[in-house]
Formats: structure tokens, C-alpha cells, sequence
């Protein structure tokens, strides 16, 4: 009778554990779902006021209005406008007189804030490799053109006649903006890219205004800073330049493993080896988009470490990846950084499958209005231009992008979007 009851006992204990193990599991069980939903929730990012950039708390009522609409265009909660007609090359090209006074269209066209003395005592290089678009070229050259600096722009050899002769008009009274006397007919994945890239340097090196940096743009690149910002970023490097290079990824090993030959310029890759390359240099993967110092430029430009790894590069694949990169690390190269590298502050990109309200085009994201949620966020802040802007850009996309950076000081955020994905900031 005693065992009976006991085991009686030993049951109901048994049972009740059982229950209570039941229970627990369904209660942990619960606050998992609860914090995967709530750290999976996706919420409208805030968009900062004025005073998220520590600037002049008074501003102008139109500004105000301006940045109050662009805060609702970026949430999605109004519609940006649609141009209803896009100026093409002829209508840019038809605003610029021949005979027109330089000092109006300099006022009227190309208006710019009073340079500072921290400026003036440091001047900036710009090389900008183009190939269409007008319009959108204007508003960038608008929007960076400072008379202290000195800009090189490199017009593709495939270029329309009417695009080569408005930027010609365009720049016709601007004395410290000039057009690379040599033209090279660029291809993608070519040697070309970076050809063409070296007329401008080489240039640019010739010229009298003694520029402390060098800064790389494409005719779909746009200033997410003042040049005064810009000048406080480049003081940050610390004479050091600013270049994405990482060891090459084993599915890009090929690119500069075997030769590689254009056809109608197309890339194909052939059977032969390549000899190593030159003087132990090791092979990086980067971006072409580079800002450097202007030593590394002259470097660049006229030293045999240089010379000779360009001449390697030549039937490799995407040698604009790799010879900025690879120098980056070489133990002679003025400004190098050794090693893993810092974030490098040029451009805000995303690649597939990153954020983008835009459209993707060959894997990266060619913006709209609501992306700017993500180019002016946290883990964006240090960087100077965003990339790419479409050719058939809505005005107020810039709009936008003009008014955030008014009073904007370097290394703020406007918006409170975080990446999750660390490869949507990576190198590039």
C-alpha cells in the first residue's frame, strides 16, 4: 500500500514537472517571437531637423519650407514631381552665349560662397571623366566649382559633338576648369578607364594652382558637402590617401591571372597566363573612385613602380579595380596605408541586394528621392558624394540634396537609417 502510494506520489510530482517544464518553454518561447518581431520591425526612419547638424539654428523660412517637403518626398508621404519636359544637349548648349559677359555668367550660372582662408590655403584637384548627360554635368560642376580649385574634365572620344561642345560653352568662363587635351575612347573593363583617368592627373599635375588633393568623380557623382566640409574631410586623412583595397576575392583572381583581349568592346579571357606582376607587387581589389594626395598622383604619374605595373595591367580585366588598390599597399607609394584599411570616405553607393527605391542598373542602384534616407544615414555620414545620380534625375532629387547639405558640418547624419548589412558600406 505504502509503495503504491508512493509511486502515486512520485506520478503527480512527475506530471506537475512536466507542466511546469511546459510552461516555461511556451513562455520563452514566446518573448523569442517578441524580440525577433521587434528587432525585425520595420519602421519610417526619422529624418533629423536642422539642429542634427550643429549649425546656425536660425534659418530662412523658404529653406525651412524646402527641407519640410523634402523630409515628406524622403518618407514617401508626397510624390516628387515629374519633369514634364528634360533639357537635352542642344537646350543646355542654346543657354550658354558665345558673346555673353564672363562675369554674368559666372554670377548667373555659377554663384558660389566667399572662400575662406582655411579654403584658399588648401586647394582641391577634381578629375571628372564623363561621356553624356548635360544637364545633370551642369548641376555637378554647379555645385562644386569654387574659383580656388582646379578641375580637369575628361570627355570621351565617343562622345556626341554636341555634348563635347556645351561642356566647351560651359566652361568657357571658368579659367581654373579646362578639358583634357587628350581624349581616350573608353570601355568598360578596359585599360581605358584608367587612361583616361591619367590625362586628367597628368594635367592637373602641370597646373599652377598647388592642390593638396586629388578627387575622382564620374558625370553621375554629387557633393554631399560644401567644399568647405569637403576641405575639413580631407584634413581628417592626415596627408594619407583614401582607397579601397582589400586582397583580391578568389572569384576575381582571374582578372589579372590570364590575358585578356576587347573585341567590339567586349571582354574576353584567354587561355594565357600572366607573367607576375612587377617589382612584388601584391594584387588588391578597390574602387576607381580614389582620393589621394598629390604625391601619390606624381607617383602615379611618373615613377617606374608605376609605370611598369600599368603596363601589366594592360590585358588584365577591370585594371581600374586593382591598380589604385594594389599602389595603395606598396611600400613606396606617398600616402599609402598598409594593411587593412579605414572606411573610405568618397562615395555612398549600394549594390544588389542593398536598399534601393531607384532602379538597378548592372547591380548598383541609380537613386531616387527616397534613397536619400540611406545616402544621409549614420553609417554614411562621413562620406562625400553619393553615387549614382540617373541622368533623367527628378529636379527635386537634388533639390533635396542641396538643401541637406546648407549647414550641414562634415561626419553629421540626417537620417536615423541603419545598414544591417555591413557589405552595403563596404570598400567601395
Amino acid at each position: 500500500m505504502n509503495i503504491k502510494y508512493q509511486n502515486c506520489n512520485n506520478m503527480k510530482l512527475m506530471v506537475v514537472g512536466i507542466v511546469f517544464v511546459a510552461v516555461l518553454s511556451a513562455l520563452i518561447f514566446i518573448q523569442v517571437i517578441i524580440l525577433i518581431l521587434e528587432s525585425s520591425k520595420l519602421t519610417t526612419p526619422k529624418i533629423a531637423t536642422w539642429n542634427h547638424f550643429n549649425a546656425t539654428p536660425q534659418r530662412d523660412e523658404k529653406t525651412k519650407t524646402k527641407w519640410a517637403r523634402c523630409k515628406k518626398l524622403m518618407s514617401g508621404d508626397e510624390k516628387p514631381n515629374t519633369n514634364s519636359f528634360i533639357l537635352n544637349d542642344s537646350d543646355i548648349y542654346k543657354i550658354y552665349k558665345p558673346d555673353e559677359d564672363c562675369a554674368h555668367v559666372v554670377q548667373a550660372r555659377f554663384p558660389h560662397p566667399p572662400v575662406s582662408k582655411e579654403e584658399q590655403q588648401f586647394p582641391i584637384a577634381f578629375g571628372l571623366t564623363v561621356y553624356k548627360g548635360a544637364r545633370l554635368f551642369e548641376r555637378i560642376l554647379q555645385a562644386i566649382y569654387m574659383p580656388h580649385n582646379v578641375y580637369c574634365i575628361h570627355i570621351d572620344k565617343k562622345s556626341s559633338e554636341v555634348f563635347h561642345r556645351v561642356v566647351n560653352a560651359m566652361t568657357r568662363c571658368l579659367p581654373n576648369v579646362f578639358l583634357a587635351s587628350k581624349r581616350i575612347d573608353v570601355v568598360w573593363g578596359h585599360i581605358s578607364v584608367v587612361q583616361a583617368q591619367f590625362s586628367c592627373m597628368e594635367e592637373l599635375l602641370q597646373s599652377s594652382v598647388k592642390w593638396k588633393y586629388y578627387i575622382s568623380l564620374i558625370g553621375q557623382d554629387f557633393p554631399l558637402y560644401d567644399n568647405r566640409q569637403i576641405v575639413a574631410a580631407l584634413k581628417r586623412l592626415h596627408n594619407l590617401n583614401s582607397i579601397g583595397s582589400i586582397p583580391i576575392p578568389t572569384y576575381n583572381e582571374e582578372r589579372t591571372k590570364f590575358v585578356h583581349t576587347f573585341k567590339n568592346g567586349l571582354p574576353y579571357v584567354t587561355s594565357e597566363r600572366q607573367l607576375p606582376p612587377p617589382h612584388n607587387i601584391s594584387i588588391y581589389k578597390g574602387s576607381t573612385h580614389i582620393i589621394t594626395i598629390r604625391e601619390f598622383v606624381d607617383f602615379l604619374i611618373h615613377s617606374t613602380v608605376a609605370k611598369d605595373f600599368i603596363e601589366f595591367l594592360k590585358d588584365t580585366f577591370v585594371p581600374d579595380e586593382t591598380v589604385y588598390s594594389s599602389l595603395q599597399q606598396h611600400p613606396l607609394a606617398p600616402g599609402g596605408i598598409h594593411g587593412e584599411q579605414p572606411k573610405t570616405i568618397a562615395r555612398v553607393l549600394h549594390w544588389t541586394p542593398c536598399e534601393c527605391h531607384g532602379a538597378w542598373i548592372r547591380f548598383l542602384c541609380w537613386i531616387s528621392i527616397q534613397d536619400l534616407r540611406w545616402v544621409l544615414g549614420r553609417e554614411m555620414k562621413d562620406r562625400l558624394f553619393v553615387h549614382k545620380i540617373p541622368f533623367d534625375f527628378s529636379d527635386d532629387l537634388l533639390e533635396c540634396i542641396l538643401v541637406a547639405r546648407q549647414g550641414r558640418q562634415y561626419s553629421t547624419f540626417l537620417s536615423e537609417r541603419q545598414e544591417n548589412n555591413t557589405q552595403c558600406y563596404s570598400y567601395h
